[in-house]
């Protein structure tokens, strides 16, 4: 696999974001951009796991030891571009945290403290910058269920989220939408069936390769499934 790889509208680079980003920041080719990405949480999580395929190569996140690489990146973006960024109570959330979306797994399914009886049955995302898009919601509560824990399942990654959570995201953002921590590419197939331009960054080839194998498959799906591109339509407030 090559270390980047164009499909469609998707531009997906294999390397540590915080080295490719000021790489492609020069070729000031997407300078109108949304961050939308799922970056490790900095809780040093372990996962217990310990024959699931997923957790193969080790049952920890890599850079989830602080939220240094978090941080970095939404640093990198500056203050004015939207960012949601996923992540979690249990460690400090990013100093310009203008809002805090709840995301509602409808059960207790999500990563937790090993030595208590329940696991956590919400996540958070963090409202960052400006210039949001679309109709004004109530509540900050989203519900959707999330992807089957276990490889066997059908999960790719072990932090996946779901398409469907993604798309009600990014329909929030205007222009290319941009993911530094890519992991199996679920944000880049939200983005392939809205029908919006996306980049792509994964340190890990393994996957960096299901990612493009995700998006290449999305686009084989009938033209029904994507939807056309819509004009922004300005926010009256700024989040």
């Amino acid at each position: 696999m090559r270390p980047t790889e164009v499909i469609g509208d998707c531009t997906l680079y294999r390397g540590n974001c915080l080295q490719v980003l000021p790489t492609i920041h020069r070729l000031k080719t997407w300078d109108g951009y949304s961050l939308v990405t799922d970056p490790p949480y900095g809780m040093a999580y372990k996962s217990g796991h310990a024959t699931d395929r997923l957790w193969s190569g080790g049952r920890t996140i890599a850079g989830d030891e602080t939220t240094a690489a978090r941080d970095a990146v939404i640093d990198f973006c500056g203050p004015y571009r939207p960012k949601l960024v996923f992540g979690t109570w249990r460690v400090p959330r990013p100093v310009a945290t203008k809002m805090v979306l709840v995301w509602d797994k409808g059960g207790a399914l999500g990563m937790g403290d090993l030595s208590l009886p329940w696991k956590p049955d919400h996540e958070e995302i963090y409202v960052l910058g400006s210039g949001f898009i679309g109709h004004r919601d109530c509540g900050s509560v989203i519900h959707h269920a999330p992807v089957q824990s276990m490889s066997k399942n059908g999960r790719l990654h072990p932090t996946e989220k779901p398409v469907g959570l993604m798309r009600k995201l990014l329909q929030k953002t205007a222009g290319i939408v941009l993911d530094p921590f890519m992991g199996s590419g679920t944000t880049g197939v939200a983005c392939v069936k809205l029908g919006r331009k996306f980049i792509g960054i994964e340190l890990d080839p393994k996957y960096f390769d299901i990612a493009c194998k995700r998006i290449e498959e999305a686009y084989k799906q009938p033209d029904m499934f994507i939807e056309p591109s819509k004009k922004a339509e300005q926010l009256g407030i700024n989040l």
